[in-house]
């Protein structure tokens, strides 16, 4: 792959005008419109955060539901602001080859957790559940933080400004966690690990120039945990290796385009 940027600090030139003029306040109502939905679902089914996804009734209720549900919002509020191209894709892609390392031991280390679930305690309901709401983590937080969410930032804020709020905000989406069970004490520890992950999934969105890597990246990222730990399965000790490269990889395309601005 090329290694593409613009000129940084030199606005992209407009494409074909969008429904509604993105901003900073429109991205920030449909955030906080899934999150209103994800967590309201999780209210009304009891969620205990410690024992998601134990059972296939669980993994129903409690991890599919919530982020399907805000998947279809998200998907008729994209639809009514014409945001499609510019939530996925970006018109130039950036960064060295190198920084792929990242994204690509994401997805392998991911297979390799499957390798890990306990067959004996495996259910075809547990897996269906579990796939669908792999599909809506990485679509719905996905798009919410690095899809509509980069585009508002976008209209006022260059590059580095907005990969730092969008993946504060993926970060703080964990927060209300500790209302349905987290442990106050691992709180601080999701939130760095969710604010790596994050800048890793906004460096592949500029290397690939969609966020439909991101998105796939992330569901099969959040499965792989997901599904073995509901058979009773240990982690997969591979998971740790990521960070690192995760924050090598987000550094150096962060760094390449922390002056670029991209106006839709």
């Amino acid at each position: 792959m090329a290694d593409i940027s613009i000129t940084p600090g030199v606005p992209a030139a407009r494409g074909h005008s969008l429904r509604v003029a993105p901003s900073v306040a429109i991205g920030l109502a449909v955030y906080a419109g899934y999150l209103a939905i994800f967590y309201a679902t999780w209210a009304v089914n009891h969620v205990d955060y410690e024992h998601i996804g134990e059972t296939a009734e669980s993994a129903k209720l409690h991890y599919a539901m919530p982020t399907l549900l805000g998947c279809a919002f998200l998907v008729v509020a994209i639809t009514a602001l014409g945001w499609w191209r510019p939530v996925l894709f970006d018109r130039v892609r950036s960064g060295p080859r190198w920084a792929w390392i990242g994204p690509i031991a994401m997805g392998l280390i991911a297979l390799t957790s499957y390798g890990f679930i306990k067959a004996d305690n495996l259910s075809g309901a547990l897996v269906l559940w579990s796939i669908l709401g792999g599909i809506g983590v990485g679509f719905g937080e996905e798009v919410i933080t690095r899809g509509t969410m980069v585009v508002g930032l976008r209209s006022r804020l260059t590059e580095g400004k907005v990969w730092l709020y969008s993946t504060l905000l993926f970060s703080a989406l964990h927060i209300p966690n500790v209302l349905f069970g987290l442990s106050p004490a691992g709180v601080p520890g999701q939130l760095v690990l969710t604010f790596i992950m994050g800048s890793m999934l906004y460096a592949t969105r500029r290397l690939s120039g969609t966020l439909l890597l991101p998105i796939v990246l992330h569901g099969l990222w959040d499965s792989s945990v997901f599904l073995p730990h509901a058979t009773g399965a240990d982690p997969n000790p591979l998971q740790f290796v990521l960070y690192p490269l995760a924050i090598a990889s987000a550094i150096v395309v962060i760094r390449r385009n922390w002056n670029e601005r991209i106006i839709e």
